[in-house]
C-alpha cells in the first residue's frame, strides 16, 4: 500500500451548534461539542478509519490539551509517533459556531502549529512517501508560509505526489489570490470549495484553471466536480442526508478520494471511471462526517 504523510495543524475544536439566531450580550441556546480537529489531523483521522495507516506529522503544546489531544490520536488508532509536545507551548484550538442555518464561523488559535519546521527526520518521512497533503493554512499564514514551501521543495526533490486542500476563503483573499494560485499549482492535485474556488478566481486570467493538474470542487450537497488541466473530466452528485455538523467535511472528502485513488498509482493516465469512483468514495465519506457533531468518524 502507498505510504501517505501529512503535515500540518492538530487543534481542540470547539464546536457550538445554534439553535435560534446568536443573541449579543445574553443567552443562546446551543449544543456544544469538543471534538479532535486541524484540516490535515482530521484526514488522518479518517484515513485511518477507511483502513489506510498514514504518518501524521504535527505539534500540540506541552499543556493539559496536549495530552487530551495524544489519547484521542490513540482512540482513533493513529500514530503519534511524529507530534512533537512541545515545552512552553500552547495546544492550537478553534472555535467553530455553526448557526441554525448550518453556515459556520470558525476562531482559530494555531498555538503550537506555528512551530513546525522541515527538519531531518521529515525529510525522510517525505522521500518515504508516495504522496505528501497539506493544507494552504500552512501557507497561508506569514509564521508558516516558508515552512509550507520547504515542504514543497523537499517533496520536489522525491518521487511523491503533492495534495493540498484550498483552506479558506477569507485568508485566500487577504494572503492574494495570484500568490496562493501560484502556490497550489505546484501540487498534484488541489481541492477548493465553492467559496475557495470563487476566491482563487479575483483578477486572474481567462483559463487559471489550466495551470492546475488536478482541481476538484467541492459542492456540498450538490457534489463535486473534477477539472484534469481546466477541462471537466467528471461530476458526481451527493446523497440526499440529514446534516448534523458540516465541520471536516471536507477533509473527510479528501481522504474519501485519496482511499480510492491509492489503487490508482499512475495518476497521469486515468480514466473516466476512476475519476468518477473517486469522486463518489470521496462524497460518502463527507455525507458520513456531517451526520454527528465534530469532524472525525464515530468510533
Amino acid at each position: 500500500m502507498a505510504q501517505i504523510c501529512i503535515i500540518g495543524d492538530i487543534n481542540v475544536d470547539v464546536v457550538s451548534l445554534l439553535s435560534e439566531p446568536l443573541q449579543t450580550n445574553t443567552d443562546t441556546n446551543a449544543t456544544n461539542g469538543i471534538t479532535l480537529g486541524g484540516s490535515t489531523c482530521n484526514v488522518a483521522v479518517w484515513l485511518t478509519h477507511l483502513g489506510v495507516p498514514v504518518d501524521l506529522v504535527s505539534a500540540i503544546g506541552d499543556d493539559v490539551l496536549g495530552a487530551w489531544v495524544i489519547t484521542q490520536l490513540q482512540a482513533y488508532e493513529v500514530s503519534d509517533k511524529n507530534v512533537k509536545s512541545l515545552s512552553n507551548q500552547r495546544t492550537g484550538t478553534c472555535v467553530i459556531l455553526v448557526d441554525e442555518n448550518g453556515a459556520r464561523s470558525m476562531m482559530p488559535d494555531f498555538g503550537a502549529n506555528l512551530m513546525q519546521a522541515v527538519d531531518a527526520n521529515l525529510e525522510q518521512l517525505i522521500s518515504a512517501s508516495d504522496i505528501v497533503v497539506m493544507s494552504a493554512y500552512t501557507f497561508l499564514r506569514p509564521q508558516t508560509t516558508q515552512f509550507a514551501l520547504d515542504v514543497l521543495d523537499c517533496v520536489a526533490k522525491n518521487d511523491c505526489r503533492m495534495v493540498i486542500d484550498a483552506a479558506s476563503s477569507s485568508p485566500i483573499q487577504k494572503f492574494g489570490a495570484a500568490k496562493v494560485r501560484n502556490y497550489l499549482a505546484r501540487a498534484d492535485l488541489v481541492l477548493a470549495n465553492e467559496d475557495e474556488y470563487a476566491a482563487l478566481g479575483i483578477d486572474a486570467p481567462a483559463g487559471w484553471e489550466n495551470d492546475f493538474q488536478n482541481l476538484i470542487i467541492k459542492r456540498g450537497e450538490l457534489g463535486a466536480l473534477w477539472l484534469n488541466r481546466g477541462a471537466e473530466v467528471a461530476s458526481v452528485a451527493a446523497d440526499p442526508i440529514d446534516v448534523v455538523d458540516t465541520t471536516g467535511a471536507g477533509d473527510a472528502f479528501c481522504a474519501g478520494l485519496l482511499s480510492k485513488l491509492l489503487t490508482r498509482p499512475d495518476w497521469d493516465n486515468l480514466v473516466t471511471l476512476d475519476f468518477a469512483e473517486s469522486l463518489q468514495t470521496a462524497t460518502r465519506a463527507a455525507a458520513a462526517n456531517c451526520k454527528t457533531i465534530g469532524a472525525g468518524p464515530v468510533i
